[in-house]
C-alpha cells in the first residue's frame, strides 16, 4: 500500500471516530435530558431531634440519590430506609404521584422515629425461683432473674419473695441501651410465739433447743421446724412459714397422752359399733388416746347391745370382743273372722295363734277367701307381748269402699249403684195382668240385686259410638243417641270399653261371632232387664213405680221425649196436650234427669238390654239373683250355636214414638231380632266380676 491510499485509509479511521463520538454524546444528552425529566425530589423531615441527629438514610427500593434533608428518586415509587443509633428502624414507601395529589408540593415528608427500649437484666442475692417481679404495679414474671425490654421513661420495678422485705427499683429506661442490676434481699425479720397445754415443753426450731413453753423467739423468714416435746405425752412437730405477710405466728399446741391400739372384733356382723359416740367400721383396729377411758358400743337388732368401757396403756395394743346374744319377744296375732298367717312370707298357721321372734321387723299378713288381705309390720320387744289385732273386710266391701262413685271411659260417663245399699234391692219384675196397659209377657219374676255396678247416665251417643265404628245412622248428629245398631254390634262396643280400660271383657265375639258371655267378667256389658227395670222403678223412688217419673198417668213437663204434640202426623199416636219440642230423636240428656240422676230412661230411645227375648214363664217360689236371662248362666255362656245376630233380645224403655200407657210403663218390654231407628243403648260393668276371693 503506497502513501496515498494509507493517508485515505487513516481519514476514514478518523472520519468514524468522530461520528462514533457525535453518536455517544447525544445518546449521552438525551439520557440525562431523560434523567432530569423523570427525576422527582423529596424532602423530609425526621423527628425526634435526637434521631434526626442520628439518622442515615437510603433508598432500599427504586433509583435514585439522597443528598442531606432531600431524596431524588427516578419514577414514581420508592422507599426510604431510616436508620438512627437508639431507634427503630423504619421504611417509609413513598407514591410520588399520590403524595403530589394530597399534599402541598413544598411540605416536607414526616417520619417520625420510635425509640427502641431498654434491655434490663437484675438479679438477687440469694437467687429463688419463686420470687415476683412486678412492674409499675402490675405481676409481670416470677423466677431467678428479671429480664426485659422497657420503654424508654420510667419504670418502677419490685423484686418480691414471701421470705424478704420487698425492693423498688426506680429505672430510667434510655434508647436502646442496656441494663443490669444485682439486688441483695434482706430477710424478714419476725416473732413466733409458742406455747402448749400442759406447759414446761421443750421447743426445738429446726432441730436445736431454743426454750420451755410458752416461749417468744425472734425468727427471719422461711420454713421452721417446731418440735414440742414433753414426757409423758406425743411429741407434735409442725412446720412454720414465718413471711412477709405473716411476720408473727402465734401457736398453742394441745399435747396428747400417748396412743394406744385398740382390736375390736364383732359377732355377729353386720351390726353397729361406736366407738366414744362415733360410728366406726367393726372388726376394725384404731389408734386411741390413753388419757380417758373408752367407751365402746355394739348393736344389731334382734340381739341385745352390748357396752364397754375400756381403758389403754401407752404403746400397747388391747383386744375388745363382742359377741351379742339373740334377743326375742312374743307376738299374738288375732283376726276377725280368722284368717291364715303368713309370716314374712311362709306359710304359720291359722289365728289366734302367738309367735316368739326375734326383735327386728317382721312382715305379717292375714289371708281368707273372701276378704281383703291384711298386712302389717311389726317389730317385737323383749319386756312386752306385742297384740295383732285385726278385723278382715270382705274383698267386695273393700272395693266399694274404694270405688269411685263415677267414672268415664273413652267419653262414655257412668254412675255408681249399690243395691245393698238402697230399699228393696228385692223386688217383682213385670206386672200383674190386672195392671192397666200389662201384657202378656210381662212376667212377674222374683228378683235379688246384690253387686254393685256402674250404669251409663245417657244413652250412648253417636259420637262415642263412632270411636268404635263410625256412622250407625247415616246424617245423625253427634250428640244424638247411636241408633240402628244390632244388638250384637252394641255388644262389641261393650268390648271396645272394656279393652280401653283394661278389663276382662263380657262377651266371646270371634270372626264377628258370638261366642259366648262372661256373667262373672267386670268389663262392660248391656245392663241386664232386672237391672234396667230396678233403675227405672224402685231405685232411688220411696214405692215401686210404674213409670219412670212415678205413678201418675198425666206426663209431667220435660219428663221425656215421646210422640207428642209436634209428632201428630208423623206418628201413629201421640199424647195430647204433651209438648217435648221435638217430633223425632233429641240429643242425649235434653230432658230432666230422673230421681237417680240418670238421662232419657224413659223417652227418647228404646234401650237394647243383655237378655234374650223368651216368653218362659218363671218358676213359682224362685227368687234370681243377678239375673241375665231367661235360661241359667251356665247355659247361656256355652251355647256356642246360639246366633246373637238372628235371635231375638229384649228392648226396654218408651221412645220418641211412645204414646200409649202400655208403652210408657217401664215393665213394658219387646223382643227384637234387627235393629231400628228408634233403638238405641247404654251400657253397665260390674264394680267387680266373680265374687272377690
Amino acid at each position: 500500500m503506497n502513501e496515498f491510499e494509507q493517508k485515505i485509509k487513516s481519514a476514514r479511521r478518523g472520519y468514524k471516530r468522530k461520528l462514533m463520538g457525535i453518536v455517544c454524546g447525544g445518546l449521552l444528552l438525551v439520557t440525562l435530558l431523560s434523567l432530569i425529566y423523570f427525576t422527582h425530589s423529596l424532602r423530609f423531615q425526621i423527628t425526634p431531634e435526637l434521631a434526626a441527629e442520628r439518622a442515615a438514610v437510603t433508598l432500599s427500593e427504586g433509583f435514585g440519590m439522597v443528598l442531606a434533608d432531600t431524596a431524588y428518586i427516578v419514577g414514581a415509587r420508592a422507599t426510604l430506609r431510616v436508620v438512627a443509633n437508639g431507634f427503630i428502624t423504619e421504611d417509609v414507601r413513598v407514591d410520588i404521584g399520590a403524595r403530589q395529589a394530597e399534599t402541598e408540593t413544598n411540605a416536607p415528608l414526616m417520619i417520625d422515629l420510635r425509640a427502641a427500649p431498654m434491655r434490663v437484666t437484675i438479679s438477687t442475692t440469694p437467687s429463688h425461683a419463686q420470687t415476683k417481679w412486678r412492674v409499675n404495679g402490675g405481676v409481670a414474671a416470677a423466677g431467678e432473674r428479671f429480664v426485659q425490654q422497657l420503654p424508654v421513661g420510667e419504670t418502677v420495678i419490685e423484686v418480691e419473695h414471701e421470705f424478704y422485705r420487698r425492693e423498688t427499683l426506680r429505672i430510667h429506661a434510655q434508647p436502646g441501651k442496656e441494663y443490669t442490676e444485682h439486688v441483695q434481699l434482706t430477710p424478714v425479720s419476725g416473732v413466733l410465739r409458742l406455747d402448749s397445754e400442759p406447759q414446761g415443753a421443750t421447743v426445738s426450731v429446726g432441730g436445736a433447743q431454743r426454750g420451755i413453753t410458752p416461749l417468744e423467739l425472734a425468727a427471719v423468714g422461711g420454713v421452721h421446724q417446731i418440735t414440742v416435746a414433753l414426757p409423758g405425752f406425743e411429741t407434735i412437730t409442725e412446720d412454720i412459714s414465718l413471711t412477709n405477710r405473716a411476720p408473727t405466728i402465734e401457736r398453742n399446741y394441745r399435747l396428747q397422752a400417748p396412743s394406744a391400739t385398740m382390736r375390736i372384733a364383732v359377732s355377729p356382723p353386720g351390726g353397729m359399733l361406736r366407738v366414744n359416740g362415733a360410728l366406726t367400721a367393726a372388726n376394725t383396729t384404731l389408734s386411741l388416746p390413753t388419757d380417758d377411758a373408752h367407751v365402746v358400743q355394739y348393736g344389731k337388732p334382734g340381739y341385745v347391745a352390748q357396752t364397754q368401757t375400756v381403758s389403754l396403756s401407752a404403746n400397747q395394743t388391747t383386744t375388745v370382743q363382742f359377741a351379742l346374744q339373740e334377743e326375742s319377744g312374743e307376738v299374738l296375732i288375732q283376726s276377725t273372722p280368722p284368717a291364715n298367717i303368713l309370716l314374712n312370707g311362709n306359710p304359720a298357721g291359722r289365728t289366734p295363734q302367738t309367735f316368739r321372734l326375734p326383735t327386728v321387723p317382721h312382715r305379717i299378713t292375714l289371708q281368707r277367701n273372701g276378704y281383703r288381705s291384711v298386712q302389717r309390720s311389726v317389730t317385737p320387744t323383749a319386756e312386752t307381748t306385742l297384740l295383732v289385732d285385726e278385723t278382715l273386710v270382705t274383698e267386695a266391701a273393700a272395693r266399694l269402699a274404694q270405688a269411685r262413685p263415677w267414672l268415664q271411659v273413652a267419653g262414655v260417663k257412668m254412675k255408681l249403684f249399690n243395691p245393698n245399699h238402697q230399699r228393696r234391692n228385692r223386688f217383682t219384675m213385670g206386672a200383674p195382668r190386672s195392671e192397666t196397659g200389662s201384657r202378656a209377657n210381662e212376667f212377674e219374676r222374683a228378683v235379688e240385686l246384690n253387686k254393685p255396678f256402674y250404669i251409663s247416665v245417657t244413652e250412648i251417643t253417636e259420637a262415642q259410638f263412632a270411636q268404635y265404628q263410625p256412622k250407625p245412622t247415616p246424617g245423625g248428629n253427634q250428640d244424638h243417641p247411636a241408633r240402628n245398631v244390632t244388638w250384637l254390634s252394641a255388644a262389641g262396643f261393650c268390648n271396645w270399653l272394656s279393652a280401653q280400660a283394661g278389663l276382662q271383657p263380657a262377651y266371646q265375639i270371634v270372626d264377628g261371632k258370638w261366642r259366648g258371655f262372661d256373667a262373672n267378667a267386670d268389663g262392660y256389658r248391656l245392663p241386664s232387664e232386672a237391672e234396667w227395670e230396678w233403675l227405672a222403678r224402685v231405685a232411688g223412688r220411696a214405692q215401686t213405680a210404674r213409670f219412670v217419673w212415678g205413678d201418675a198417668t198425666t206426663i209431667p213437663a220435660r219428663s221425656g221425649n215421646f210422640a207428642d204434640e209436634s209428632a201428630k202426623g208423623h206418628a201413629p199416636k201421640y199424647i195430647p196436650r204433651y209438648t217435648d219440642h221435638f217430633a223425632g230423636v233429641a240429643p242425649v240428656a235434653s230432658f230432666v234427669a230422673d230421681p237417680n240422676g240418670l238421662y232419657d230412661m224413659a223417652g227418647n230411645v228404646s234401650e237394647w238390654v243383655h237378655d234374650r227375648y223368651n216368653l218362659q214363664p218363671p218358676a213359682p217360689g224362685r227368687v234370681e239373683e243377678n239375673p241375665f236371662g231367661g235360661q241359667h248362666e251356665s247355659e247361656y255362656e256355652n251355647e256356642y250355636e246360639y246366633d246373637a245376630a238372628r235371635a231375638a233380645h229384649v228392648v226396654k224403655g218408651a221412645s220418641f214414638r211412645s204414646a200409649s200407657i202400655t208403652s210408657l210403663r217401664s215393665s213394658f218390654r219387646e223382643g227384637l231380632a234387627t235393629p231400628r231407628d228408634d233403638v238405641g243403648f247404654r251400657v253397665a260393668r260390674y264394680l267387680y266380676g266373680k265374687p272377690p276371693q
